[in-house]
C-alpha cells in the first residue's frame, strides 16, 4: 500500500478537503488517496484504520483552515486533547518520520510553534503550501507537480515496486559508501548553524540552518525571515562547499527562490544568498553562520 494521506478537521475544512481529494483522485487514482470519510468502512475501528494507513503512505497532507488551531469542544481546545483524531494523525505521522506537507486553505496562516502542543511543534517547521479559492486550479496543479516529484509512479505492479525499492536500497548503500569515503569537511557540515543576516533592504533576522547528509545529498531546512524552508537540490562538493535552494510564497506574484552557496572558513560557514523572482531584483547577501 502507498499513496497520499489527507488529514483535516471536518468542521474547519471539509469542503476544501473534499475538493482536494477529488483532484488527487482524478490524477493518482482513488486507491492512492486516503481520506477518512471515503475510506473507512462502516463499523471499522477508526484508530486502527488510521494507524495502518498512515504506516503505509508516502506523504501526509495536513489541511489547515482558519479554525484549525482554535477549534474547541466542551473540554477546551481540541488540539490539547490527546484523544483528538487530528492530533493523533499528526503525532503518528511525525513518529513514523513521514513527509508532512501543511496545506493552508481559506486564508489560514501557518500556526506558530509555541501555539501547538509540544508533540505537534515539529509541524510548524514544515514548509507550507497555500491553496486559494480564486486560484484553486492553478494552486492544485502546482501541488500535484510537487507530489509527482516526491511520489512513486502510481499504477506500478508489485514487481515494479520491489525493483524500485531494490534500486533505492542500492542508492542508499552507494550513498553511504560515498559518505564514508568523504572528507572530514563534509562530515562537519551536518547539524545546526545560526546566523544574523542583514538583508539588502536593511532588515536583520536571526536565521537557522539544520543540515543533514542523506545518501550523498544535502537535506534539511534553512530559515528565511525567521521561518524554516525545506532545502531542495542540495549538493556538497568534495572540498566541503555546498549549494542548495529554498522557496518562499508571496501573497501576490510568483514565489521567491533563494539560492545559497556556502563554504567552510575558520569563522564558521560563509554563505552567499541570491534571491530571485521578486521585483526589483535582490542584491546578493553574504553572511557567516556558526554553531549554536
Amino acid at each position: 500500500m502507498s499513496g497520499i494521506f489527507i488529514s483535516y478537521r471536518r468542521d474547519d475544512s471539509r469542503g476544501f478537503a473534499g475538493r482536494l481529494a477529488d483532484a488527487l483522485d482524478a490524477t493518482f487514482g482513488s486507491d492512492f488517496v486516503f481520506r477518512d470519510i471515503d475510506d473507512i468502512a462502516p463499523g471499522a475501528d477508526f484508530i486502527h484504520a488510521i494507524t495502518s494507513r498512515l504506516a503505509s503512505v508516502d506523504i501526509v497532507l495536513v489541511v489547515i483552515g482558519p479554525d484549525w488551531l482554535a477549534a474547541r469542544n466542551d473540554g477546551g481546545r481540541r488540539l490539547d486533547d490527546p484523544a483528538d483524531f487530528v492530533r493523533l494523525e499528526i503525532e503518528l505521522a511525525l513518529a513514523a518520520d513521514k513527509p508532512i506537507w501543511p496545506v493552508l486553505i481559506g486564508g489560514a496562516a501557518m500556526p506558530a510553534e509555541e501555539a501547538l502542543p509540544p508533540s505537534l511543534q515539529p509541524l510548524a517547521r514544515r514548509q507550507a503550501l497555500t491553496l486559494v479559492d480564486g486560484a484553486w486550479k492553478g494552486d492544485v496543479d502546482r501541488l500535484i507537480i510537487a507530489l509527482r516529484r516526491q511520489l512513486p509512479a502510481p499504477g506500478q505492479s508489485r514487481r515494479q515496486w520491489l525493483v524500485a525499492g531494490a534500486a533505492g536500497i542500492a542508492g542508499l548503500l552507494l550513498g553511504g559508501l560515498w559518505m564514508l569515503s568523504g572528507t572530514k569537511k563534509n562530515a562537519a557540515i551536518t547539524g545546526a548553524w545560526v546566523a544574523q543576516v542583514r538583508y539588502d533592504w536593511g532588515a536583520e533576522h536571526g536565521e537557522r540552518f539544520d543540515l543533514q547528509l542523506e545518501g550523498g545529498r544535502l537535506r534539511g531546512t534553512a530559515s528565511y525571515l525567521g521561518l524554516p524552508r525545506s532545502i531542495v537540490d542540495g549538493q556538497v562538493a568534495g572540498d566541503g562547499s555546498l549549494e542548495f535552494t529554498t522557496s518562499s510564497e508571496v501573497l501576490s506574484g510568483p514565489s521567491l527562490t533563494h539560492r545559497y552557496r556556502g563554504r567552510q572558513v575558520p569563522e564558521g560557514m560563509r554563505f552567499v544568498l541570491e534571491t530571485s523572482g521578486g521585483s526589483p531584483a535582490a542584491t546578493p547577501v553574504e553572511f557567516i553562520a556558526r554553531r549554536p
